[in-house]
């Protein structure tokens, strides 16, 4: 198995691919969202927000951990 980085980015990019995809469905093809489809957006970009927000901490968290168990 992948480490938690490399799982995290592609989970990341699946959910951020999503949001593409709901902006090109309303914006390019100017049909209207559903609010199935727009509650589907809106858990996609949260889960967006926090893998990437996880994954840019990541190192840091792992950088501490070494830090005080070392100290």
């Amino acid at each position: 198995m992948k480490n938690w980085n490399s799982i995290l980015r592609w989970v990341h990019l699946f959910f951020g691919g999503a949001i593409n995809g709901y902006f090109f469905y309303t914006v390019v093809l100017g049909n209207t969202a559903t609010k199935q489809m727009v509650s589907l957006v809106m858990l996609s970009g949260g889960l967006a927000f926090w893998t990437g927000l996880a994954k840019w901490q990541l190192p840091r968290i792992r950088k501490w951990r070494k830090k005080v168990n070392s100290a």
